[in-house]
Parts: C-alpha cells; structure tokens; sequence
C-alpha cells in the first residue's frame, strides 16, 4: 500500500519541525494555503503551543508565514483534516501531544513520533493513537536538524513501516526501515547515545586535559589508529578485550584519573571509567587460558557476571 497524504501536520514547530517544513517546501511544493486552481493540493499546517509566545513565538510564526505554513497555537479541528501527523516535540511533552492530537486524529492517519523518548515512552505514545484509530510509527532522529535540515538521518520502526519510509525518502528525508516493532527505533537511539554522549563527556575531561598541558594537537593525532578500522569493529574489540585485559585497564585508568587531577580537571568520567573497570576486575571474569572470546561470548559472560540491574 502505498502513501500519499495531501495533508501534513506538524506538532511542534521548533528546529526540528520548521526544518521539516523548510524541506517540504522546498522540495514537494507543500504549503499551508491552496492556490486558485489546485485540483489536490498538498497542504502544510503546524501546532505549537508557543506560538507568538515570547521571541522565540514570534520568530516561529515568521518562519511559519515565509513557508505559507498554516500554524495554530491550540490543537484545533483542522488537525482532523491530517492524513499525516508528524510529531516533534521535545520528548517530555511527547504523551500530551499525542492525547491532545489523538482527539481529533482522523481514522487511518499515520502519526510519525519524532520525539526523543525512550522505548516504553513510545510504547505510551503509541497507545492513544491507536486508540483513535491512527496508524503509529517510531521514528529515531540520529542526527541533527540544525546542521543536515531535513536530511537528518532516521530510523523508522511499526506496521505499515515500507510505504511511510518510501514516501519520506521521495520527499526528501533520509530514512531508513528498522523493522515492524515500535519503539525499537527508539531504543536504538537511547542505546546509541549512550555510548556518543559518554564520548562527548570523556572528550570534554581529555581535551582540556591535554589543552591545559598544551599537547592538544599530539593527543588528536594519536587517535588516527581508530581510523583503520570500521568503528563497529573497534568497538566490538573494546568489549571483546575488556574480559581479557580489564585488570591492566583498571590499573592505567588509576593513573589517567591522578593524571587529570595534576592538570586541575575534575575526573567525573575517568572515575567512573575506573570504577567500571573494577567491577570486572573483581568479578574474576578474566578467562585462564588469556583468550579473547568472541563477542556473543563476551557479552554473555558481562551480563551474566558484571553488569547488575537485571
């Protein structure tokens, strides 16, 4: 089956949501008001809240008047006339917008969820939509708006996933179909960052360390060797080796957090890093015959013997 809304609706109209518009606009024509002799125009509108609020108010209601974006402030009846919603609020107002659109939802929409949420967050979003009758669909964005507009790239996860990713690819997204499970899309991005977000926070604690010591440009050049393999792999390694060698790694990370001290930066990651490191040690995981397992085996082995919470 395939997709063709003739109406699109944009809950939120923020950076991600004026971006969409912006690349809708430009590249399908879509707008919010029908021009004389229009046989099946394709129609924009928006919602936000904020509208005409404060500045930020103000500057998203020009924004929505250059694009001939129809845009409300309240979740009014025109919401019903959408055959597609897409949703992009921050993703603690993710619930409410979707009770406040699943209201007016008209029967058999599709209702794309943009929000950063978590997967039992998708789960609870999901749950009025199809109460209403819509068709829901979990969206993870892995990148970011204000660099790559509407190209940001998107895993694209539930029922009906094929035509909802064929139609946002011609119409200029960059999206990718994960499978038919809502909420994996999500998941993925919250385990994804994870790791990213633990790098940004360990290249905050490592760079000053090494601007302050001015050996900046040596420590950059000194991660080329990460370049010679896919990351996938590298990281894979990592996990590998970790039950192997985590007694060595703990007892480096001992001198990297003094290390950090001496230069006036307060080690929050490298000690956790060495903490976590410890956990292994102690756990005794390290194999006797000094083999790297594979990584199934490795995992198995950490989630069995160290990482706790399950």
């Amino acid at each position: 089956m395939s997709l063709s809304p003739k109406v699109i609706a944009l809950l939120g109209f923020g950076e991600a949501g004026s971006a969409i518009a912006r690349g809708l606009a430009a590249g399908g024509g879509w707008r919010g008001i029908p021009k004389p002799g229009d046989n099946a125009p394709h129609r924009l509108i928006a919602v936000d809240p904020a509208l005409n609020k404060d500045a930020r108010g103000i500057a998203m209601g020009k924004e929505a008047r250059r694009l001939d974006v129809a845009i409300e402030d309240t979740y009014t009846p025109m919401l019903s006339e959408a055959d597609l919603v897409i949703c992009a609020v921050q993703g603690e107002h993710a619930l409410d917008a979707a009770k406040s659109a699943a209201v007016l939802l008209k029967k058999g929409a599709h209702y794309l969820d943009l929000c950063t949420v978590t997967g039992r967050m998708s789960d609870e979003d999901r749950a009025p939509i199809e109460m209403a009758g819509g068709r829901y669909i979990d969206v993870a964005v892995m990148g970011g708006f204000f660099k790559s507009g509407i190209k940001a790239p998107m895993l694209v996860a539930g029922d009906d996933v094929e035509p909802v990713v064929a139609w946002m690819n011609s119409n200029g997204f960059e999206a990718k179909a994960l499978g038919p499970k809502p909420g994996s899309a999500s998941s993925v991005k919250m385990v994804r960052s994870v790791l990213m977000k633990g790098l940004e926070a360990l290249g905050v604690e490592a760079l000053v360390a090494a601007d302050r010591q001015d050996i900046l440009e040596d420590v950059l050049d000194c991660f080329s060797d990460v370049d010679l393999v896919p990351f996938r792999e590298h990281l894979a390694s990592l996990v590998r080796t970790h039950v192997v060698h985590a007694r060595r790694r703990w007892e480096e990370m001992g001198l990297v957090v003094r290390t950090l001290r001496e230069s006036g930066v307060e080690p929050k990651m490298s000690c956790v890093t060495e903490q976590t490191l410890q956990r292994s040690v102690e756990a005794g995981i390290a194999p006797a015959d000094g083999k790297v397992p594979k990584l199934d085996e490795a995992l198995k082995l950490l989630s069995e013997k160290v990482v706790r919470g399950r």
